[in-house]
């Protein structure tokens, strides 16, 4: 049986891993998603967080040396639903103003990345 709870939306990819990247890209492909990127830095993900039509999206929060919060920012100030995605990152550190956002802990399963970005995006 096919998973196609993301039929129809856009949904932007930010991982600096290319086999991550191209995992969660095939993961929401087959759910029916459009994929954003995948992108790997942060002046890549500002540009389409802040230039694409989105319908969510699933954000690592670190990119090689740098956090992901400014990308974070333009998606709630543009109203797109996300889901951050880390291995390196304590869920309970996350910073105060991002203490509410879901976190998928790597690695995670298809079926994790897809409800997660449901959950999200359907919320």
């Amino acid at each position: 049986m096919t998973d196609n709870r993301l039929q129809g939306l856009r949904i932007l990819v930010v991982e600096d891993n290319a086999l991550l990247a191209m995992t969660v890209d095939s993961i929401l492909r087959s759910a029916g998603a459009d994929v954003a990127g995948p992108v790997g830095t942060l002046s890549e993900a500002e540009r389409l967080a802040a230039g694409e039509a989105l319908s969510g999206a699933i954000l690592d929060v670190k990119l090689h040396t740098e956090e992901v919060w400014p990308v974070a920012r333009i998606l709630v100030d543009r109203g797109v639903p996300f889901v951050f995605c880390s291995g390196h990152f304590d869920p309970g550190s996350l910073p105060g103003e991002w203490s509410d956002y879901p976190i998928l802990t790597k690695p995670t399963r298809a079926r994790q990345i897809v409800e997660g970005v449901a959950r999200v995006v359907y919320k």
